[in-house]
């Protein structure tokens, strides 16, 4: 029979680059290792630390974040939808590198059923006395790497006792599931993994879940998102069965001070980026011949600059782009560095075309130039408005779509260039009864494809404006 013994669990899940409130949860964690000893605490994290929104993030690709948990003392995390989604699932060494702790992804597996080089399925951490197995999961976010990687996706409830037994064998007297799948495929998986799992650590939807919540025999945790808080779980194994002997969520608040650990670490990784990176960032990518507004409320030209850049680079009778998936912040007339082109354009979209119908183009178009949809503030945003849909290769006349100065005809297909947010399935642009197909440029992200359309421009650039005339006419 297994040995008995008390241990802690502290947790948190989708900090999203939130560095200071991260520096806080830090102090936080010390203070409750101490606290606990001589008892082992562990600390896990459940996946998207990485924030596209946040420089340091941006800048490395989400790299830097992973980094930092490093610091912070995480022994083990699950893959989130953060990094891999935008940047492919080649990030993933270099996530594993910087963290020196498991990157747990049991569920999403390359073509040929391996799991992606960087990842692994399960984890064996020494407890004590005990030997603690760890499964990650991750959500395939509406089947999208299938469709951007071709991934397999491995059905996780006979996927999770497959590997629980296999962890068994190897030793483990427990096992716990580490997901990213979120609250609602938690509750399916505990319903259905009563004999196998007595705890699942969640993350992905955001939820705070102050008490946890008992499925059955399964106790499920979640602490919300942005570091706002630090979950804790004092649990025995008594040789037999987990117990769970106290739950706490711990609010990230300005009273904790933040571990100056975590802000040497920036500082060096800033120190070390000024030192790799500064002659590509201080290269001249173009020479812009007048300002490039950026707006929400109506048409703006780095949103254009944008649009045409995708039609141009995949070939498309077309482009559409949303203002705020391409940019957040205006561009100075004269030269453009691609730091400052990096600086505002922080998106981890990517560009995509599909050929779709003119009936689906005007409907598409139609949605993003209602200013209601434009004042949408979608999650992925992080708080931005999304603006208005964009155009190249199309304008609007007085209500009149016109493609190459014709008007749109209904009956004919035209090929579509944009990003995966007005292609894809999530920003409610494409209607997934199309059954559109968009075919994806990965990992390239936009920044990347408009600096190689920058430094092919001849000429000062110049752009159009007015494509979308009133909006109202």
């Amino acid at each position: 029979m297994s040995t008995n013994q008390s241990f802690r669990i502290v947790h948190s899940n989708d900090i999203h680059g939130r560095i200071d409130g991260l520096a806080r949860m830090v102090t936080l964690v010390k203070q409750l290792r101490a606290e606990y000893a001589p008892f082992p605490v562990l600390y896990l994290d459940g996946g998207d630390v990485e924030d596209s929104s946040v420089r340091l993030s941006n800048l490395t690709k989400g790299r830097a974040m992973h980094q930092l948990l490093h610091v912070a003392g995480c022994d083990a995390a699950a893959v989130g939808n953060g990094g891999i989604l935008h940047y492919g699932y080649q990030v993933l060494p270099a996530y594993r590198a910087a963290s020196c702790f498991p990157q747990l992804l049991a569920n999403l597996r390359l073509p040929d059923g391996s799991i992606p080089p960087g990842g692994q399925a399960t984890a064996l951490l020494q407890v004590g006395a005990i030997h603690l197995g760890i499964i990650g999961l991750s959500e395939n976010l509406h089947q999208f790497y299938t469709t951007l990687y071709g991934m397999q996706e491995r059905s996780p409830v006979p996927l999770v006792r497959e590997l629980a037994t296999q962890l068994r064998q190897e030793g483990a007297d427990c096992v716990i599931l580490l997901s990213h799948m979120g609250l609602g495929n938690d509750r399916m998986l505990a319903e259905q993994l009563q004999d196998e799992i007595p705890l699942i650590i969640g993350a992905h939807t955001h939820d705070v879940l102050m008490g946890g919540e008992h499925v059955g025999d399964v106790f499920i945790v979640q602490t919300g998102a942005y570091a706002q808080y630090l979950g804790c779980l004092d649990l025995h194994w008594d040789g037999s069965r987990l117990q769970i002997k106290q739950v706490q969520m711990l609010p990230i608040t300005e009273a904790l001070p933040p571990a100056p650990e975590i802000y040497a670490e920036v500082t060096r990784i800033e120190e070390e980026m000024a030192q790799t990176q500064s002659e590509e960032m201080r290269e001249i990518l173009a020479e812009l011949a007048e300002p490039l507004t950026f707006a929400e409320d109506r048409e703006c030209g780095t949103a254009n600059l944008m649009a045409d850049m995708l039609r141009a680079r995949m070939n498309a009778d077309v482009a559409v782009i949303t203002s705020g998936a391409a940019f957040s912040a205006p561009l100075d007339a004269g030269p453009l560095t691609r730091e400052r082109l990096y600086e505002v354009c922080s998106s981890p979209a990517n560009p995509g075309v599909v050929t779709m119908t003119g009936v689906q183009l005007s409907t598409m178009i139609a949605y993003g130039v209602n200013p209601e949809t434009a004042a949408r503030r979608p999650r992925p945003f992080h708080g931005q408005v999304q603006g208005f849909l964009h155009l190249s290769g199309a304008t609007i006349e007085k209500g009149t779509i016109l493609v190459a100065g014709a008007p749109l005809h209904l009956s004919k297909t035209y090929r579509v260039a944009g990003s995966d947010w007005e292609l894809g399935p999530y920003g409610g642009y494409a209607k997934p009864e199309w059954n559109l197909h968009p075919t994806y440029e990965m990992p390239t992200i936009l920044r990347e494809a408009l600096a190689d359309y920058l430094r092919n421009q001849k000429t000062p650039i110049t752009l159009l404006m007015g494509r979308l005339g009133s909006l109202r006419d």
